[in-house]
């Protein structure tokens, strides 16, 4: 395992990687979030069967977001800061690296940005990927319609879209961010204090003004390539009817993947049955 950054339109993207294998699996983290929170994915594809004399025969990488992690923030947070913006940087980051053959798999903010990044493969196809893999993140946007649907009223309430939230005001959305997870370990509220203010402002600002981005909802209804649904079911900021009633064009193995026991972040919460579903997933796809 190693971590590293390479700098994309003044932005230095911090990345973890291991692995060298001809297949990968890109992760890209939530709001507030950094690519710490995938280390149990990191760990579990150490082991066999996807590890070849002691080493992991995937390509495994996470990336910390502008504005989050070890990432440095944006020079121009109007325009990175959005889904667009986001997904511009990480498709230059996954050329940059020479990534091929690759699915994506993005929890809340990061899901919505695969899925974006799925609209401009609608538009201008890549062979090079193979799919994508979203929990916590429902298609909706850009603008305002559906989000009552697809959220939950805690969503709105949170700090999701807050650049002045209080320390109180963070901490409280990182305990529902982080689900059932009991203790939360420290650095995910340092994560959350880490990001520049004001990219959870712009975001959702951007996206709820309609202004650019992919209808998400028509990517999932046109898209060819598979898209696999994870839901933990005591997630307090989406609604599982809206998952069930998206027009999915090819929902992976035709269900919504429900984790009784999980809310916001099964990848944490239950590691164990969620890495299963991505083992799955990445033997049927990549």
């Amino acid at each position: 395992m190693k971590t590293g950054s390479i700098n994309i339109e003044g932005v230095k993207l911090a990345y973890r990687q291991q692995g060298r294998g001809p297949a990968t699996i890109i992760f890209i983290h939530g709001n507030s979030s950094c690519k710490d929170a995938f280390t149990r994915q990191f760990d579990h594809f150490k082991r066999p069967p996807f590890s070849l004399f002691g080493k992991p025969n995937y390509r495994i990488i996470a990336f910390d977001l502008p504005g989050h992690g070890q990432s440095s923030n944006a020079v121009t947070p109007e325009t990175t800061y959005t889904f667009p913006g986001y997904a511009q940087i990480l498709n230059q980051a996954i050329n940059r690296l020479g990534i091929k053959n690759y699915i994506l798999a993005g929890w809340s903010l990061g899901g919505n940005i695969a899925l974006e990044m799925a609209g401009g493969d609608l538009q201008s196809p890549n062979s090079a990927f193979k799919g994508l893999m979203i929990f916590g993140a429902p298609p909706v946007g850009p603008g305002p319609e559906n989000v009552e649907k697809a959220f939950l009223p805690a969503t709105l309430e949170s700090a999701v879209g807050s650049s002045q939230a209080t320390e109180e005001q963070l901490a409280a959305f990182v305990k529902a961010a982080y689900g059932t997870l009991d203790p939360i370990p420290d650095i995910y509220y340092q994560c959350a204090k880490r990001t520049d203010a004001i990219a959870r402002e712009v975001m959702v600002s951007h996206w709820f003004s309609g202004i650019g981005g992919h209808r998400q909802i028509e990517t999932v209804a046109k898209w060819q390539k598979p898209i696999c649904v994870v839901h933990g079911i005591q997630d307090v900021f989406v609604a599982l009817d809206y998952l069930k009633q998206a027009p999915w064009k090819n929902l992976w193995q035709n269900k919504i993947f429900e984790l009784p026991q999980c809310g916001h972040a099964p990848f944490l919460e239950d590691p164990d049955a969620f890495n299963a579903i991505l083992e799955n997933f990445i033997r049927d796809e990549l």
